[in-house]
């Protein structure tokens, strides 16, 4: 007590310190049970509205109403997105059948030009897959209509594996369509009847996938471009100008090193020998072989040649040989739904 007489101002400021810790405690106290209690309750609400949105709609009139108003919207939203879609999707023009093969031989050529220009390697064979018309005729003007657009898109993804600086493509191959070889496409089961005795409805496939495979040989950066061009529509228009595009879906992809060894060391020391040059003529040689420095020449100094290579990289330098299975997908008329009963 007679050191507090002594120095009051001192016990005046312990004392509001410990007052003002006493204070905060409570206040730290009380906000911590506040955020208990609120956590709690969210909680609580949370599994709430999990449960009701779990339990089945009550069969009312306003409910009823209610989900036939979500519906119609979610079918106007689809229907908007398949009409977009088959706008931008290119469409085939009425093609007969020798028109078809005189497009097939142009375009042949065409990419054999291009490949020739860029020093790009192609099967003997090489026909767009499409080698068998070369010689013969479609079955049917609509096969060839179908056929001509087929072309396109196979030609787009050529066209994308040239410009991107492969070193070869290998190999080229497409599936045949339903229809190509005379035989009618295989007709929906509609009426058939299910397990409950109704017949089941004939549901259209949105999409037509039509794949084609491609095997080529190039290195790490064009891969990485050619996967990122496939997935751009605008890298995969018909033409320049044009507002439809190809939609592509790469469904296989098979890498592997061209090389199948790693490199041997004496392999790599020869390459350092190499890019290493005489090795006299790198510091601490002998000083005699060195090319004396000519008259005058005490004015400037001469820069010091280079030094040896210590390193040659082995790893990465090598060319991939890469198999792409794509898909060429085509939307169909059933991407436009209707919420009609």
């Amino acid at each position: 007590m007679d050191s507090i007489r002594e120095n009051k101002v001192l016990a005046t400021i312990l004392g509001v310190i410990a007052a003002g810790v006493l204070g905060l405690g409570y206040l730290l106290f009380d906000a911590w049970g506040a955020y208990s209690t609120a956590k709690d309750e969210y909680v609580a609400l949370g599994g709430q509205i999990a449960q009701i949105k779990g339990l089945a709609l009550a069969p009312t009139e306003q409910n009823l109403k209610a989900k036939k108003a979500l519906v119609d919207e979610y079918g106007a939203n689809v229907s908007k997105l398949g009409g977009a879609l088959l706008f931008l999707q290119p469409v085939p023009a009425p093609s007969k059948q020798a028109e078809f093969q005189t497009k097939l031989k142009d375009r042949v050529l065409q990419i054999k030009n291009l490949a020739q220009g860029l020093k790009v390697s192609l099967p003997p064979d090489f026909g767009l897959g499409f080698t068998e018309y070369l010689g013969a005729l479609p079955t049917s003007d609509a096969v060839a209509t179908e056929l001509s657009g087929y072309l396109d898109g196979v030609e787009a993804i050529v066209k994308v594996a040239l410009s991107s600086n492969v070193k070869s493509i290998d190999l080229l191959e497409r599936a045949a369509l339903p229809n190509e070889n005379g035989a009618a496409q295989k007709p929906a089961q509609a009426g058939r009847p299910t397990a409950v005795g109704r017949p089941a409805a004939a549901q259209a496939a949105l999409v037509e996938k039509r794949n084609v495979s491609i095997v080529m040989t190039l290195d790490q950066g064009t891969l990485q471009l050619i996967m990122s061009r496939l997935a751009n529509p605008v890298d995969m228009k018909v033409r320049p100008d044009a507002d439809q595009s190809f939609f592509t879906s790469l469904r296989v992809l098979r890498v592997e090193n061209q090389a199948k060894e790693g490199p041997v060391r004496r392999e790599s020391v020869a390459a350092m020998q190499a890019s290493g040059g005489d090795t006299s003529s790198q510091p601490g040689g002998d000083s005699s072989s060195q090319p004396a420095a000519p008259a005058g020449a005490n004015s400037a100094l001469a820069p010091p040649p280079a030094a040896a290579a210590d390193s040659v990289p082995v790893i990465g330098q090598e060319l991939l040989k890469v198999q792409m299975e794509i898909d060429l997908v085509k939307f169909s008329d059933a991407v436009k739904v209707s919420t009609a009963p």
